[in-house]
């Protein structure tokens, strides 16, 4: 029965489960000692069950979110020492008759004492997994607003004193700025009236002297953005000019380009007929000579024929024994 409620996992089990290295397992459980405790064998042997699983598939979950060692055991402690009366209370009655009872239960306790574990067991997942997220959102939530206030605090204090630095500033030049200002005045208020009216007039020649400059130079202005938008004109039309232009001459170009293949085309077409015709009367040139050559032989064959003949019958009659005039009487 115990079998039945608790399977054990070995760390190679756990590592290809929750698809994380044994290494870094060891390394959790040496992190967060005293709060994942890993059960060992009596040769020492680590072994998990699915609660410690569980356990290791949250603190992989809040590694992934790139959270740090102190956060995680942090939020781990608040989760297991809020949740370990309950947790224990339930496990111990889903767990009480398989360690009373040495004798086999009926089917359907035992059935209903599994989903119980099972329901309790998702309800701590669960609650573990909201209390984790809930966690993780609010940490992340004040220390944003932390850095935010201290980069805010930085930034308004830096900002202060480059304001009053500024202004000091700013107010010693304009303190010695206006000392030398009122030293130049009461120079210049020493001087003759003479010297003024003399400056007067210096200020009212120059002062024609700039309008006549400023009249020059928008009348040249003028004068020049005349001349460069009659350039304008004068280009653009040169340049339609000459893109017609290219237009005609391209068309003349497709034109004679055009007639020059149909020429082409047509010297092409009388070369391969003549190539053909003379091809023809070719074969039938040599057809007639092979006819010619044929006869002849034909000819010499039937001249050879009868020469063998004729040398044959002339050995024949070679052959024939003389007929003696005596033997008649004989």
């Amino acid at each position: 029965m115990e079998n039945r409620f608790m399977r054990a996992y070995t760390i190679k089990e756990v590592s290809k489960k929750i698809n994380v290295p044994p290494g870094t397992i060891r390394q959790w459980e040496k992190d967060l000692e005293g709060l994942l405790i890993i059960s060992r064998t009596k040769q020492g042997a680590r072994y998990f069950t699915d609660q410690e699983i569980s356990l290791l598939v949250k603190i992989k979950e809040m590694r992934d979110k790139n959270l740090s060692k102190e956060m995680i055991r942090e939020l781990l402690q608040k989760h297991l020492h809020q949740n370990s009366e309950p947790d224990s209370e339930t496990i111990e009655t889903s767990l009480l008759p398989v360690s009373e009872n040495n004798t086999p239960q009926n089917p359907e306790n035992s059935d209903d004492e599994f989903n119980n574990f099972l329901e309790a067991m998702e309800a701590f997942k669960e609650s573990l997994l909201n209390e984790i997220k809930s966690e993780i959102r609010n940490t992340a939530r004040k220390e944003i607003l932390e850095e935010v206030k201290k980069e805010i605090s930085k930034s308004s204090v830096h900002t202060v004193k480059n304001l009053s630095h500024s202004i000091y500033t700013s107010n010693e030049k304009t303190k010695a700025e206006i000392q030398e200002l009122s030293g130049r005045i009461s120079k210049a208020s020493e001087h003759t009236s003479e010297e003024f009216k003399t400056l007067k007039n210096s200020v009212a020649k120059a002062s024609k002297l700039t309008s006549e400059t400023i009249k020059n130079l928008s009348s040249s202005i003028m004068k020049a953005s005349e001349e460069t938008s009659e350039e304008i004109m004068l280009l653009s039309n040169r340049l339609s000019e000459s893109s017609e232009a290219s237009a005609e001459e391209f068309k003349t170009l497709i034109h004679c380009i055009s007639k020059a293949t149909e020429a082409t085309n047509h010297e092409i077409n009388n070369l391969f007929d003549n190539l053909n015709k003379d091809r023809d009367i070719l074969i039938e040139t040599l057809s007639q000579e092979r006819e010619q050559y044929l006869e002849e032989i034909k000819q010499r064959e039937e001249a050879f024929q009868n020469l063998i003949l004729s040398f044959r019958n002339a050995a024949a009659d070679e052959e024939k024994p003389d007929k003696k005039w005596w033997k008649f009487w004989t």
